[in-house]
């Protein structure tokens, strides 16, 4: 992911997680912003414990962690 969108990804978490207390309702908006912005087809997970093997656009995947919660975005399709 390149440098623009990580910092627009990045402040879309922060303000996710300033707004919601649950991982479900996090995720939810944290996708529902980056969809505005950048079309369809994104995917987002927040939890502490889950794996995933995903296929994404070149480009478009994010892995982060916030506190104690794991931030897993990309884009397919």
């Amino acid at each position: 992911m390149d440098s623009d969108l990580q910092d627009k990804c990045k402040a879309i978490i922060i303000d996710a997680f300033d707004k919601h207390l649950d991982e479900k309702n996090i995720a939810d908006d944290i996708r529902k912003k980056i969809q505005k912005e950048h079309e369809p087809s994104w995917n987002c997970i927040v939890g502490k414990h889950f794996g995933a093997h995903v296929v994404h656009q070149t480009n478009c995947y994010l892995f982060c962690s916030y506190g104690e919660l794991s931030i897993l975005l990309w884009k397919s399709g």
